[in-house]
């Protein structure tokens, strides 16, 4: 199953407070993309946070991982997870025989 983590910089959470995980957070992400859990990894644009495509077997899985990276148990980061599902709206465009 695939999801798309949001992961923000919690509310009231100083960058001086990130800045200090940030290297553990990365290594954890690694481990994770080595793993061909996380797929890919952007910044959102103004910094506030990163989006993670992921693949996990299922929700609860993918809670436990993202619960895991070290910036999460530090209370900086919030993460909302996104599961999805195939697109089949485009079905609509094709006549049915």
């Amino acid at each position: 199953m695939q999801f798309l983590v949001l992961a923000r910089v919690a509310e009231g959470v100083a960058m001086e407070q990130v800045l200090p995980h940030v290297k553990a957070e990365a290594e954890a992400v690694w481990q994770q993309y080595s793993a061909e859990i996380v797929r890919s990894i952007y910044y959102i644009a103004h910094m506030s946070g990163a989006v993670l495509m992921c693949k996990a077997p299922d929700l609860e899985t993918m809670q436990q991982i993202t619960a895991q990276f070290p910036m999460a148990q530090a209370g900086v980061l919030k993460f909302e997870i996104l599961p999805l599902k195939p697109y089949i709206g485009l079905e609509s465009l094709f006549a049915k025989f």
